[in-house]
């Protein structure tokens, strides 16, 4: 079966690579000069499933997305990925009242996901913190571009190359996994963009001791091999635009410094780099048919990395009429015409 994907971000890239295994022929069609281009081009991103204080349609899907991602990025090479745990700190009222909600409701094993007070948080970290945590020692970061290549290896790519009717295009299915683009084909779907942007910083003596992402609604990854950290990110909906700007690296540092003064002491600006996250209106990805052969996958938000895989996985059970890899509620959640009356 001969499957067009037309964008070449995690979402196109990551049902390549799914459909690729399962013995299909995907092509991936994208408009630009090369992979990752848009949000999916960062070159560091953290993995972390989207909590909720109640077990629901959206948080089974998370759970799946998280175990997922886990198990396959530790059998892909070269996406320089770094398990190295991530702490979501309790530093305001709402993720107080939530956090242990969700580690009660979920209820993951402790290996996975627990509730850590702030002196174990500290020790965790490698670095001092006033806030208690929910912890996943299994999150971490990977090089979201580098996994879209990686997904790729060995598929038919077409760079350069924009769709102007689905009609043209020769396969037996079509997917669009071109984010909000995707709706210069279907005008109605319910999709809008935030921007966000993304700052490198030279880490100094204090950072350098930090051993796990830190997210406190913004994120501080370890350094690197070159002694960078990436912090982010900035959220915005009213900007469609993925110039950078220097305030925004301002804003990134500012939120680190609430949370910690000390890791944001002294942090030397050396990258940035902005783009537009697609989402929906209810922040929960659009996947699934949409008449005929077309299919889509897009509305991932900033959880992308994981939300792409699970979804890939669900569209290869749709397209090849497989057993389907989620519960019928979940689907139902995820489903491209829930919002249409």
């Amino acid at each position: 079966m001969r499957v067009a994907i037309i964008g070449g971000g995690l979402a196109g890239c990551a049902l390549a690579y799914v459909l690729k295994r399962a013995g299909a022929e995907p092509v991936i069609y994208e408009a630009d000069d090369s992979l990752a281009c848009g949000a999916s081009g960062n070159s560091l991103g953290l993995y972390n499933p989207r909590f909720s204080a109640l077990r629901d349609a959206q948080s089974d899907f998370y759970t799946a997305a998280f175990s997922l991602a886990v198990r396959s990025f530790a059998e892909i090479s070269e996406i320089e990925w770094r398990p190295c745990g991530a702490l979501h700190l309790m530093n305001d009222e709402k993720k107080i009242t939530r956090f242990p909600q969700t580690y009660q409701n979920w209820r993951w094993e402790e290996e996975h996901l627990r509730l850590v007070n702030a002196d174990e948080a500290s020790e965790i970290a490698g670095v001092g913190l006033d806030y208690p945590a929910l912890y996943l020692p299994e999150s971490g970061t990977v090089s979201p571009e580098k996994l879209c290549h990686a997904y790729t290896r060995g598929a038919e790519i077409h760079l350069n190359t924009h769709i102007e009717a689905l009609e043209d295009i020769r396969a037996d299915k079509v997917v669009l996994a071109c984010g909000f683009a995707a709706k210069k084909f279907f005008p109605w779907l319910e999709l809008r963009t935030v921007r966000g942007q993304l700052t490198e910083v030279r880490g100094t003596f204090a950072t350098e001791k930090l051993k796990a992402c830190l997210c406190y609604g913004g994120y501080m990854s370890p350094a690197n091999e070159k002694g960078v950290h990436v912090v982010g990110a900035t959220f915005q909906r009213w900007l469609d635009h993925s110039k950078t700007k220097t305030e925004d690296n301002d804003e990134n540092i500012a939120k680190l410094s609430a949370v910690n003064e000390n890791l944001a002491r002294d942090l030397k600006v050396v990258g940035h780099r902005a783009g537009l996250r697609t989402t929906s209106r209810d922040h929960f990805p659009l996947i699934g048919a949409l008449g005929g052969r077309d299919y889509i996958s897009t509305g991932h938000g900033s959880h992308g990395i994981l939300s792409s895989l699970m979804g890939a996985y669900l569209l290869a059970d749709i397209i090849l009429k497989r057993p389907r890899c989620l519960s019928m509620r979940t689907i139902k959640s995820l489903d491209p015409l829930r919002f249409v009356a």
